[in-house]
């Protein structure tokens, strides 16, 4: 496979990962998230863009003043494009201190194996007491009291409940990319399957045949039909040949049931015309001669 292909699938696999990431039920269980663990949850692109916050929340009061009143944005945006590179690097999720003394998280999201974006927790406390360097500085520009009272907002996490935390959001994470994953899947192995059956409609086609094609079980292709389309492989087979009848009859109304029948793959000109009716509700011929009546010309 060439480069343009491979960026090809990359992108689309990105955009793919973006739609998900947007999905208002998507936005409903980020903000559950968020409510509950009271953090801040961010889920960026892979360059950095920002696609969704949970309950839409921005930066916690300790660091608005952090970056606005002590040591500007300058420090922030610099840890985290590092932990980023980090984390793109291991493809693990990267958890550090930040240089205000607060814990981040950096989860990679990757469809596999391909880095597609990141998931930031993030403006929780891990230790009780305001970090020395933070607490000094706030003396000598006399906000201590306004630092102090905004780091203890923040929530505070044991090791044992974030180790639980980010436990329960990486499942969150893998469960939503990985159930459209297999819909996408299961679109794409159904679209190749009914393509298989149009293009070869004119023969018997068994689902043996299909599941050696696509390279699946004969139960998986079964129950892919029936859950997809509501309908069974035999059916779903049946109503193409007859689809394809209709087709045959309205262009060409002259043929004979048993001509048409046996271009379908049918043996049995009599099977064929029960089928129809069972289906259409109606026998072929009535069909067939309804065309017949608007053509002046046929054999």
């Amino acid at each position: 496979m060439d480069f343009y292909a491979i960026n090809t699938i990359f992108i689309h696999i990105m955009k793919k990962v973006i739609n998900i990431i947007l999905h208002d039920e998507i936005q409903q269980i980020f903000d559950n998230f968020a409510f509950v663990s009271e953090v801040m949850v961010v889920f960026y692109s892979l360059d950095r863009k920002i696609l969704k916050r949970g309950l839409n929340r921005s930066n916690s009061d300790y660091c608005h003043l952090i970056q606005e009143k002590f040591y500007g944005r300058e420090p922030c945006l610099t840890m985290d494009n590092e932990k980023c590179r980090e984390c793109q690097h291991t493809m693990n999720t990267v958890s550090y201190i930040c240089h205000a003394g607060i814990g981040e998280v950096i989860i990679p999201i990757s469809i596999e194996k391909q880095l597609v974006g990141y998931a930031m927790i993030g403006q929780y406390r891990l230790t009780k007491e305001l970090p020395e360097k933070v607490k000094k500085d706030a003396q000598e520009n006399g906000m201590e009291t306004a630092i102090s009272k905004a780091f203890y907002k923040l929530p505070y996490f044991s090791k044992e409940k974030l180790k639980n935390i980010l436990g329960l959001f990486t499942v969150l994470v893998d469960y939503i990319i990985a159930r459209e994953i297999v819909t996408v899947s299961g679109k794409r192995l159904l679209s190749r399957a009914t393509a298989y059956i149009e293009d070869n409609v004119t023969r018997n086609i068994a689902l043996d045949e299909i599941a050696d094609l696509l390279g699946k079980s004969r139960s998986t292709i079964s129950h892919l039909f029936k859950k997809s389309l509501g309908i069974s492989f035999k059916q779903y087979v049946i109503e193409a040949k007859l689809k394809r009848a209709d087709d045959i009859f309205r262009a060409s109304p002259w043929l004979t049931i048993e001509a048409v029948a046996f271009q379908l793959g049918f043996n049995d000109q009599f099977y064929f015309s029960r089928l129809y009716k069972k289906y259409r509700g109606i026998p072929p011929t009535a069909y067939r001669d309804n065309f017949r009546k608007k053509h002046t010309h046929y054999g």
